[in-house]
Parts: C-alpha cells; sequence; structure tokens
C-alpha cells in the first residue's frame, strides 16, 4: 500500500496529464494512479491485466509488452517502471529502455522501482537441476547501475528509499500512521540504512 502512494505522491506534484504504467499486473500501482488528475493507462503482457480491468476504474488497460509498446512517439508526460528491470535478460532490458524513452516526451518523467543493491540468491531448479535465481531477479541495482542504463539525456533528480518494507510497510501499526509520518519515518530509518526499496524519479531533456 505505502509504495503505490509513494509513486503517487512523487507524481502528484508533476502535472502530468498522461501517465503510462508498465507491467501493471493486477493493476496494484496503477489503482493509486489513477487517483491523480491524468489519464491512466496500464500495459501487461500477462492475464493478470484481466482482474486490472475490472479492479480499477477510469483507466485503460492494453495488453502489451515493454518491448512492443503501441503508442505514438513522445505522447506520454510520465511513465511508471516499478518491480521491472532487475527480471529483464540484457537483451529485452535495452530493447525495453528504446521504446520507453521513445513515448516518453521531452521533460517527461520516469519513475523506475527497484530492489537497492539486492544480494542475488539462488535456488536449483527440481525440473532442469540449474541454479536459478530467486523472485526472478536477475541483476543486482542501484541508482548508480539504473542510471547507467539509461540514455545520456536523463537526470536523476529525486530518490526514494524504502529501507525495511516488514517494519514500516507492512506492520499493522505503521499501516494506519498517516503519510506524512510514515514518510518522516521511513526517511529517518533510510539514513541508518539504505535498503531493501529505492524508487528513482528521472527527467528526460532534449537530446543535444
Amino acid at each position: 500500500m505505502r509504495r503505490g502512494q509513494v509513486v503517487k505522491n512523487m507524481l502528484k506534484s508533476s502535472k502530468a496529464k498522461l501517465v503510462l504504467d508498465i507491467d501493471c499486473a493486477e493493476g496494484f500501482i496503477t489503482n493509486f494512479l489513477s487517483q491523480l488528475p491524468a489519464y491512466v493507462v496500464g500495459v501487461d503482457i500477462d492475464e493478470s491485466i484481466k482482474i486490472a480491468k475490472k479492479k480499477v476504474s477510469g483507466t485503460d488497460f492494453i495488453r502489451a509488452t515493454i518491448t512492443n509498446l503501441p503508442f505514438k512517439n513522445e505522447c506520454f508526460d510520465a511513465i511508471t517502471l516499478l518491480e521491472i528491470l532487475e527480471h529483464l535478460p540484457d537483451p529485452t532490458l535495452d530493447e525495453g529502455i528504446k521504446e520507453v524513452d521513445r513515448v516518453l516526451k521531452p521533460g517527461g518523467i520516469l519513475l523506475i522501482g527497484v530492489p537497492y543493491k539486492e544480494k542475488i540468491t539462488y535456488t536449483r531448479c527440481i525440473h532442469c537441476g540449474k541454479l536459478t535465481p530467486i523472485w526472478g531477479h536477475l541483476r543486482s541495482l542501484d541508482e548508480y547501475k539504473v542510471t547507467s542504463l539509461l540514455p545520456g539525456n536523463y537526470k536523476l533528480v529525486r530518490k526514494k528509499h524504502i529501507p525495511n518494507l516488514g517494519l514500516i510497510s507492512c506492520s499493522r501499526i505503521m499501516n494506519i500512521l498517516p503519510l506524512r509520518l510514515w514518510l518522516l519515518i521511513n526517511d529517518l530509518l533510510g539514513i541508518i540504512r539504505k535498503g531493501y526499496w529505492v524508487i528513482l524519479e528521472y527527467v528526460k531533456s532534449l537530446k543535444c
């Protein structure tokens, strides 16, 4: 819940009128984005998009992948990429970033959320015997690695650490706190421990 509120809060001041939520799954984050004064579109290739269509009103959902977005060039004011980049193999990651850049307007906002400096652990597949990363996370990321994946005209302007999901995001006591108070506690904890999650806000400038 809190991650959705943080994402909405980060976009609230942007005055974005057209927002794209990529790999929206069942529409958890899209539901928060739909509360903005903006037209919101969610895309996903998975069957879960059918659930999103039933759960989230006032939003359009389209079956599509990050590597083939069915939109015109430079049409979105803001795009969210949450819990995506760590899952993508290199060729898909490169093509996906190119597509995101294509459909985002100059001056537009790109929000990227990833596990922060995650230590990738592996388990042995019971079917093929090969080592497989748990949760399907293929890479460990931080703000520097994410920035290196983007074109040079993307500037990191803000980052929000969520240091301990179990303590400050999921506990019943913390969930009843007003968002401002929760964010204050989150930021204080973030000074001590900068994991588990980071949301990075980039602004796309005109290419030189």
